[in-house]
């Protein structure tokens, strides 16, 4: 549906709810475009004169969650507030900035926001987010413009995660431990005499578990996998002994590749060796290959496995479920990690993430620079 624009025709209206829909999303809202023009349907048929009707309707569209009320209402206060006694919102509308770096205002600190020449209000950042940048964390990848989407690759780039450990066979001696270090208080007993002066025990060691990435690079993941490929780098550089596969219609090993220091390099490299990207999509037979030549080498007993897709599948299910069973039967925890689960109105609907579910530890959503995050934090808990 398009919507007017000429200021004669509505278009001042219209340009400040659409500038309101764009701000809802980067707070984390899921709009769209047809509840955007829903709630200009709405305000054309309310009128301006009573604020509290205009909250009410945009609550009845824009709202999903209970949680999504406060971060509405934070909005709705900063996009469509007053200036002076007015009493209606009739004139006070902020009006469109034709640069976009007074889209906010250059001093966060004022709760008012800034004035333009002709004194009218240019909206200003939530209060929630307190930022730019905390608004950019938690926007989905999907709606990132390409600058946005560079800032988002430069935050994942500093990430650090919080590495999943397992005790190792190895033990070393100390003060502390669950039995005696017979053989290093004799070793230590040659420079005394004989006599063993210093109780020694042994303790476990701990050491960080696998962690095995396979991404899906279809056409449907478009938007996402280049996004989780700068994860799988930074898992790699926190230091985990990290094997990355990547699959299509086929499954391809980058883990070489992703150990470049640099993320641009490396995905280049990647770029490079990958021959199917944004094609179809056959996850039973790229996990079938995984399975058979690779999961001895790579997914050892006690590894982390992180399978990002949407579930899309255009090969056989029942291919995928066997293939699943067998993968989680290898490793210690095997997570799904979707991008579309992080919407409101997400349902498990798509075959292969059926077929996959019942094999599957946990169903992750992750699609933002804060989701990634707190995945990294919580693998220190798999």
């Amino acid at each position: 549906m398009s919507l007017p624009l000429d200021p004669a025709d509505g278009g001042i209206l219209t340009a400040n709810v659409l500038e309101f829909a764009r701000l809802l999303r980067r707070a984390g809202l899921g709009v769209g475009s047809t509840q955007t023009a829903t709630f200009l349907r709405a305000m054309t048929l309310l009128g301006l004169d009573r604020r509290s009707d205009v909250r009410a309707a945009g609550r009845a569209i824009f709202i999903r969650r209970g949680d999504d009320r406060k971060l509405y209402d934070a909005a709705f206060d900063l996009f469509w507030r007053r200036r002076g006694p007015v009493s209606d919102l009739s004139g006070r509308l902020p009006s469109i900035s034709q640069n976009r770096s007074r889209e906010y205002p250059a001093d966060p600190g004022d709760p008012t926001g800034s004035m333009d020449a002709g004194g009218e209000v240019v909206p200003t950042v939530l209060p929630q987010a307190s930022s730019d940048r905390e608004i950019l964390r938690r926007t989905d990848f999907a709606l990132l413009t390409p600058a946005e989407s560079r800032d988002a690759e430069a935050m994942l780039e500093a990430l650090r995660a919080r590495l999943p450990m397992r005790r190792s066979r190895r033990a070393v001696a100390g003060p502390r431990g669950h039995r005696p270090a017979m053989r290093a208080m004799l070793r230590h007993s040659l420079s005394t005499g004989g006599e063993a002066l210093r109780w020694r025990r042994l303790r476990r060691t701990a050491r960080p578990r696998p962690i095995v990435l396979i991404c899906d690079i279809s056409g449907s993941m478009e938007r996402y996998s280049r996004f989780m490929l700068r994860f799988a780098h930074a898992l790699q550089r926190s230091g985990a002994p990290v094997e990355v596969f990547v699959f299509g219609t086929r499954l391809t090993r980058i883990t070489r590749q992703l150990r470049v220091r640099s993320p641009d390099a490396a995905l280049r490299l990647v770029a490079d060796k990958v021959v199917d990207w944004s094609g179809g999509t056959r996850i039973g037979e790229s996990l079938h290959e995984l399975n058979r030549r690779w999961v001895r080498r790579t997914v050892r007993s006690g590894a982390v496995v992180l399978l990002v897709s949407d579930g899309w599948e255009r090969g056989d299910p029942e291919l995928l479920g066997r293939e699943m069973a067998t993968l989680r039967r290898s490793c210690h925890r095997l997570l799904w990690i979707d991008p579309l689960a992080a919407r409101p109105d997400f349902e498990p609907a798509t075959v292969g993430l059926r077929a996959a579910l019942p094999h599957v530890d946990e169903l992750v959503p992750a699609a933002s620079v804060a989701s990634l995050e707190e995945l990294a934090a919580r693998l220190r808990s798999l």
